[in-house]
């Protein structure tokens, strides 16, 4: 099955009809409609049009909103874990340690991310397993 095939499948038709309801709306009833979405979902949808802004993507606020509503449906009404930014930036770093280790630079990594080289040896187990469950199929 092609993979367009396979998202189609994953959303479903039912995304692709709240875009085409969208769409067919003036700007001044879409805003309208906007003005009625959950606050979290008009906050979700202003910061992928700002972010689509940045990245000069055109229709940045068309895109955002089919985005947020893709989102919308496919996690809606789920409890979704989303880290904070101390988090992210602690996993982010992870992967760069573990990208960088060489089998014998544990105390330069130390230095450059300003870390024990304890804790450097943790992380780089940590990044060795979860590569390792990447690459292995699991027997159960």
């Amino acid at each position: 099955m092609a993979e367009q095939d396979q998202q189609k499948e994953l959303f479903g038709s039912n995304v692709e009809e709240l875009q085409a309801c969208l769409s067919k709306l003036t700007p001044e009833e879409a805003a309208e409609v906007r003005k009625r979405w959950p606050s979290n979902l008009q906050s979700l949808a202003l910061l992928i049009e700002s972010e689509l802004n940045k990245a000069k993507v055109s229709n940045a606020q068309v895109v955002g909103e089919s985005i947020t509503i893709a989102i919308g449906h496919y996690f809606g009404g789920r409890d979704v874990y989303i880290p904070t930014d101390k988090r992210l930036k602690a996993a982010l770093r992870d992967i760069q340690i573990w990208q960088e280790f060489n089998g014998n630079n544990m105390e330069a990594l130390a230095v450059k991310f300003r870390l024990t080289q304890r804790r450097v040896a943790e992380v780089i187990q940590q990044q060795r397993l979860v590569e390792i469950q990447r690459r292995q199929r699991s027997l159960f």
